[in-house]
């Protein structure tokens, strides 16, 4: 079974550690991918059409599919409409519809037009799509400096997302690339 794994916003493959993800995904028999996005001037939408165009929908749903902060938000887009085998929604940034009002600085730092992206996209609606097996992962040390944000957001996709399972790390930030978030990945999927 393919793995695929989108990065945070702005990311790449060299952004961080996630090649530890892909390694553990191909110890554990998968074939890793790693999704490259086209970042700059486009909004969810563009993203999420970006993914659907690389993974045809005839394999997605066969595959696993994941994503790490703004990545969790496009694979989230993707899982709506394909379901694929797996969803693991790394670190799941809270910028829905459903999350509004956004903090000021977010705002100004995502421009005007992803802003009004955001508040088109229905959290609620986009789950009520999802029919696959769906594990959230989120580190402790998110939750505890963002319990508004992030915090919120995790756990409302947990009981909104009809087959979830939400894992809290231990110790751990906005870093899927820690080896307990990976660790915490791998008994996941074992």
């Amino acid at each position: 079974m393919k793995a695929f794994l989108i990065p945070g916003n702005g990311e790449d493959l060299r952004s961080r550690n996630y090649q530890a993800v892909l390694s553990l995904y191909k110890k554990m028999g998968y074939e890793p991918h790693f999704i490259q996005i086209n970042w700059k001037y486009r909004i969810l939408d563009d993203w999420v059409e970006q993914v659907s165009a690389k993974i045809p929908k005839s394999e997605l749903q066969k595959s696993l599919l994941s994503g790490f902060s703004f990545g969790s938000m496009i694979a989230i887009g993707v899982a709506a409409i394909t379901n694929p085998e797996k969803l693991l929604l790394f670190s799941l940034s809270p910028y829905f519809e459903e999350d509004r009002p956004f903090p000021a600085k977010y705002q100004k730092w995502h421009g005007k037009r992803r802003i009004a992206n955001f508040k088109k996209l229905s959290f609620n609606q986009l789950a009520s799509q999802i029919k696959c097996p769906t594990w959230i992962f989120v580190g402790n040390k998110e939750i505890e400096k963002y319990p508004d944000t992030t915090g919120r957001r995790v756990k409302t996709a947990h009981r909104i997302i009809a087959d979830s399972k939400l894992v809290k790390i231990d110790d751990v930030g906005h870093d899927v690339g820690d080896p307990a978030y990976v660790k915490a990945i791998k008994k996941a999927l074992s």
